[in-house]
């Protein structure tokens, strides 16, 4: 019978070798290829050197005691420490309780019914987390099955010497219910969804770690404690499981129907201020459209595209200033780096094509800078669009089709500036060839800054949808 076990265990090991290690491995082991390779199988696409970049962070367990995380640490790891005392202790003890309690004289079928009423009962537990944890949250549960357990074990505790057996496995059985729909099942969920991908292993680790040293504790502190009496056993249990509804109270975090980069509290402030750059491009690109379309009026329309310009400069001042004072956030750091950069470069470069057009006194209408500037305008709409359906990456959006059509419109300014310059060269200005060559090449370098932001959306897409 005990090597049953062994089957499970077998199967598990079988479809695990048949999975790729993942991409932080890889690159952690310096086998970048392998780790493209990867990347390139799943998604169908060559990771960018961004995507790569940001998996060779190291990380510390430094970054979870001396960072904003460190409540979250205490909370997950207490939490389960508490939980698995009860577990494993009243787990493990239940039948010499019960056979103690009532004599080992009695019939076995009795104690047999009473064993098989405890697990049967129990389990149910699990389909009540699995039915609720989104609607009832993961807090409540937690909350609700630790006040559960520490009143039914407290009861038991004080009439541990009038109880019958059909009442005492009725409160066992409840408590194993409120256990395996509250704190059994959601001290697993909470480290995985509180700790951002980078650190994700290593703050699961530690919780898992903390669990298994209550474990220890259940199975060894509790039979010492039986030997003076079993209302002492139970009244340490009880004890515990208060204990981790008032932690539960204090510290745990609401993350029902939340994707795993919403639930830092931070990320409404880093998404506001992405949101803003994001509006931030598409005014710059009507503006530079409007410049295209009426190039005498450049000395007033450029001074709105430079204040456009020195605005987005603050906004990603303040996104540096706040990533170097926290590790929260949506995303990981260099993700939330890289887009900002990457959306900061889309308005630099306009502002740099803008300053051209004035200062090289360009003042008839031309068809490329106006075809340019429509395509500009397209791309800037579009990266708001994505932008904007960031806090729903897990679910329904559109952010990978936004992302082809920025390609594309790329792709027709690549064009565009090749037939551009090649008809450039008919005229025989050799300074309106210069002048009008490279306002060509800074609004074809716009499209590409603005394809950048593009990538930047699609890895974080792959990796968090």
């Amino acid at each position: 019978m005990l090597l049953s076990g062994v089957v499970p265990a077998v199967i598990v090991l079988t479809l695990r070798t048949k999975l790729p290690e993942t991409l932080r491995w890889f690159v952690a082991k310096g086998k970048l290829e392998d780790a493209k390779k990867t990347f390139e199988k799943i998604t169908g696409r060559a990771p960018s050197e961004v995507h790569v970049q940001g998996l060779s962070q190291k990380t510390s367990f430094s970054e979870l005691i001396f960072s904003p995380y460190k409540k979250r640490l205490f909370f997950t790891s207490s939490s389960w420490f508490l939980v698995d005392i009860a577990v494993y202790g009243i787990g493990l003890l239940a039948p010499t309780f019960i056979h103690e309690l009532y004599g080992a004289n009695a019939p076995p079928v009795k104690y047999e019914l009473a064993y098989a009423t405890l697990y049967l009962v129990g389990a149910t537990g699990y389909l009540i987390a699995l039915l609720s944890v989104d609607s009832l949250g993961r807090k409540t549960l937690q909350l609700a099955g630790f006040l559960v357990m520490g009143v039914v074990l407290l009861f038991a505790a004080v009439f541990s010497k009038t109880l019958s057996l059909a009442l005492l496995v009725t409160l066992l059985s409840t408590a194993y219910v409120a256990q395996n729909a509250g704190p059994n099942t959601t001290t697993w969920i909470y480290p995985v969804e509180l700790f951002p991908t980078r650190i994700r292993g290593t703050g699961h680790g530690f919780a898992a770690t903390i669990g298994k040293v209550g474990a220890v504790v259940g199975v060894f502190a509790l039979p010492y404690l039986q030997g003076f009496g079993e209302s002492y056993m139970l009244s340490f249990v009880s004890f515990s499981c208060f204990l981790g509804a008032l932690i539960t109270a204090f510290f745990g975090v609401e993350t029902k129907k939340q994707s795993l980069e919403v639930v830092s509290e931070i990320f409404k402030s880093f998404y506001e201020q992405i949101s803003k750059m994001a509006l931030n491009i598409v005014r710059a690109a009507k503006e530079l459209r409007t410049l295209a379309s009426n190039m005498n009026d450049a000395d007033q329309i450029y001074p709105r595209i430079k204040q456009i310009e020195h605005q987005n400069d603050e906004l990603v001042h303040e996104v540096f200033t706040k990533l170097n004072r926290s590790f929260a956030a949506p995303f990981e750091q260099n993700e939330i780096s890289s887009l900002t950069k990457s959306m900061d470069d889309v308005i630099d470069m306009i502002h740099a094509a803008a300053i051209r057009i004035k200062l090289y006194e360009i003042r008839n209408e031309d068809k490329a800078i106006s075809e340019f500037s429509e395509n500009i305008y397209e791309c800037a709409t579009l990266i708001y669009q994505a932008i904007e359906q960031l806090p729903n990456i897990r679910g329904e959006n559109t952010i990978h089709e936004i992302c082809i059509k920025i390609n594309e419109n790329e792709n027709l300014c690549d064009t565009l500036l090749n037939q551009s310059v090649a008809s450039l060269f008919r005229n025989s200005d050799p300074v309106k060839i210069i002048k009008l060559k490279e306002v060509y090449e800074y609004l074809e370098i716009v499209t590409d800054k603005c394809e950048d932001v593009a990538d930047v959306l699609r890895d974080l897409l792959v990796k968090y949808s």
